[in-house]
């Protein structure tokens, strides 16, 4: 017998913003706060996890990309239109350092994105019109050093770029100008940027307009979000082939991914599903939203980037614009429990004072995590109502149990096993009945 969890999710929240621009957003999990950058108005803006503004960071000159230090004590700030990187406290929320990059300033100078691999700060810049580079920043040592012209003859604007704490030694970048796509993983862990892999128009329809990426927390696979294509491609970091998508729809802008592998891709569209949640190597969806529209004249869409998780997969920030306004708004959205159901097994009769094993399966759209249990029930006659936990299980990474006990009445005993959900998990039930024979 099957016993089906039923999906619940809490009311999502959203927050108008202060801002007219916004270029990325970091997840501040130590302190619970949200970093979003404002290359336009010079500042970050600091919320809570409720969009509550915190402080307006000011005297940040074309803030664009963003990385926060895997202690989140500090987050770094690549300044565009100063040339530089800042380092703010995210306690004090000051400024306590700003490292000159050596690019030149502006538009096609500048550092744009930033990311955090082999002990080093990575950005990405442009050395003219047609160009960009590589570049990293080295704070090891007494002295910061700077390292630029990596990368080169590769992209054709100033590359974004994606890394994971998983995996230190692994960067990867990509083109970000309106033109086909080129993707490059590269290993820094002896603090160069050595090619791995490269790729141009990646994709089984290729890759226009290249407009965000991230790296899964296994480093096995990068997402790109294509504005031309209708989903999100997946590619091997050994060797940028493709490796599966995740079917969106009308023109993908955003792509975060958990610690725990969940894909959350969003897209640029006036209707159907603005955001939705991938299990990591499926394509279909378990869970979307459609951000409500405002009136029939105006649309609320996604911003490009527009997407991060808080680090317990628990939230996913979203920053969103609506047509025939210049302000933005950042939505809380709650990752919903999703339904659970519990597979149960055991042989038809078994000899009373006998060992008899239970095996069974959890099965979800999300994986259980390290910790998860299910309890046992027996009930020597059910008929006459409810029975004995008898003790519990714990739950396999994939989700399978097993239990072994050694029933003393005759007649059909039913066991229960009861899953209690978890935040990511509904809860669930499952049964079977077994005749229980003489010894």
């Amino acid at each position: 017998m099957l016993g089906l969890g039923t999906s619940t999710a809490t009311a999502d929240t959203s927050a108008a913003l202060p801002i007219g621009s916004y270029r990325d957003l970091a997840v501040d999990a130590a302190h619970q706060r949200v970093f979003l950058s404002d290359p336009f108005g010079g500042s970050v803006l600091v919320t809570d996890y409720t969009g509550q503004v915190v402080k307006q960071i000011s005297g940040a000159a074309g803030a664009w990309g963003m990385a926060l230090s895997d202690d989140s004590r500090t987050l770094y700030v690549a300044l565009r239109d100063a040339g530089a990187i800042a380092a703010i406290n995210t306690a004090t929320l000051q400024e306590t350092a700003r490292y000159d990059t050596g690019t030149g300033a502006g538009a096609y100078a500048g550092p744009t994105s930033l990311a955090l691999a082999g002990g080093k700060i990575w950005f990405g810049y442009s050395l003219d019109t047609w160009r960009g580079a590589l570049g990293s920043l080295d704070l090891s040592g007494a002295q910061p050093v700077v390292t630029r012209d990596q990368g080169l003859d590769t992209f054709r604007g100033s590359p974004r770029l994606a890394a994971t704490p998983q995996g230190p030694g692994t960067l990867v970048a990509a083109e970000s100008d309106g033109n086909y796509a080129t993707v490059a993983v590269y290993d820094v862990s002896n603090g160069r940027a050595d090619t791995q892999a490269r790729r141009t128009d990646p994709g089984p329809d290729g890759c226009e307009s290249l407009q965000d990426l991230a790296l899964t927390p296994d480093g096995r696979q990068v997402v790109i979000a294509c504005a031309a294509a209708h989903y999100h491609q997946a590619l091997r970091t050994t060797d940028l082939a493709d490796d599966g998508i995740y079917g969106t729809s009308w023109s993908p802008n955003s792509v975060a991914i958990a610690p725990d592998g969940t894909i959350a891709a969003g897209v640029y569209g006036p209707s159907g599903s603005d955001v939705q949640l991938f299990p990591q190597g499926t394509s279909t969806s378990y869970a979307d939203w459609d951000f409500p529209e405002p009136s029939e004249y105006d649309n609320t869409t996604l911003v490009t980037g527009g997407l991060a998780w808080t680090p317990d997969a628990g939230r996913i920030f979203a920053v969103t614009e609506t047509s025939g306004s210049s302000s933005l708004t950042l939505r809380v959205l709650d990752h919903p429990r999703v339904d659970t159901t519990v597979t149960v097994r055991a042989p038809a009769s078994s000899p009373r004072n006998q060992d008899l094993t239970l095996t069974g399966k959890l099965v979800a759209p999300v994986g259980f995590g390290a910790g998860s249990t299910v309890d046992i029930w027996r009930i020597d006659d059910p008929l006459a109502g409810e029975g004995t936990m008898i003790g519990s299980a714990d739950v396999a990474a994939d989700g399978t149990f097993s239990y072994t006990d050694r029933p003393k009445a005759k007649g059909n005993v039913q066991y229960t096993v009861q899953y209690h959900g978890d935040a990511r998990h509904a809860y669930a039930y499952g049964s079977v009945t077994v005749n229980i024979t003489s010894d």
